[in-house]
């Protein structure tokens, strides 16, 4: 009964962004506008070289092209708009409907987040990975690395999910929270390597970025992909990374759940 209310519920969300179709077709165009001119960026960057000394060792231009695409593969996903879904519900009062259906509020937008990007797989990944693949000759990883990408990528967008999701309850305080969403964002494309790889930072900025867990939802992955990562031990511990981010922000989002439901007040209806 409850998992058919969960595909209902992701369905809807499916379903609703069938309407907006022209909204797709314009992201799907800033996204390969954005892989082609990052590509040739980094072109001018390697200039005649084919190769860049950094600190996980000789990058090369192939290199880097595949992990600009794969890159934006991974932010197809991961944008996402939960903090202002979150906030919309709260202000809206539209929360209080949610609170009385049979499954919590949390799954309530992991169901809707997740009908997006169904969405999003069907009508941006796949010819986003179509056009990728006729321009740009993308390095293909090993069957044990593709696999353990694969797993890295599901861990990372779970783990985003749940960052946003926790920073989006900030919303039970602060009604517009798009000024912690700009923050988060600026903080999110530093520092998980989304558009420059961990390996071309500074000292103090690769420090702080193994401080922080914005970096197992790209650079990981996108590492792992191109053979930078290959021992067990350290997929084994990327993955514990991810899983005991995830459980601090479940324990988190959980105490700030029973602080924000003291402070809510529907009004009308």
């Amino acid at each position: 009964m409850r998992i058919a209310l969960y595909r209902e519920m992701t369905l809807n969300a499916f379903r609703s962004l069938l309407a907006f179709r022209a909204e797709v077709l314009l992201f799907l165009f800033g996204q390969l506008f954005r892989i082609f001119v990052q590509v040739y960026i980094w072109y001018a960057l390697f200039g005649d070289s084919d190769s860049l000394i950094s600190k996980s060792g000789t990058v090369t231009i192939q290199e880097m092209i595949t992990y600009v695409v794969i890159s934006s593969v991974i932010s197809v996903f991961a944008t996402n708009d939960v903090i202002f879904r979150v906030s919309n519900k709260v202000s809206s009062g539209e929360i209080g409907m949610d609170l009385i259906k049979p499954m919590s509020f949390r799954s309530v937008i992991f169901c809707q987040a997740f009908g997006t990007n169904l969405y999003r797989m069907l009508f941006e990944l796949i010819p986003l990975v179509i056009v990728s693949m006729l321009f740009f000759h993308i390095q293909l990883p090993s069957l044990v690395n593709g696999l353990a990408f694969l797993i890295l990528v599901i861990c990372g967008l779970i783990l985003n999910f749940l960052i946003t999701y926790t920073v989006g309850l900030i919303a039970f305080w602060y009604i517009l929270v798009w000024q912690v969403n700009t923050v988060l964002n600026g903080l999110i494309r530093l520092f998980s390597g989304a558009f420059i790889p961990i390996w071309f930072f500074s000292d103090s900025l690769v420090k702080l970025s193994y401080f922080l867990p914005f970096r197992l939802i790209y650079y990981e992955p996108i590492s792992v992909f191109l053979g930078k990562v290959t021992g067990w031990q350290d997929l084994l511990s990327i993955i514990v990374q991810q899983l005991a981010w995830m459980a601090g922000f479940l324990l988190l989002q959980k105490w700030m759940w029973s602080k924000a439901v003291t402070r809510l007040v529907v009004q009308g209806g």
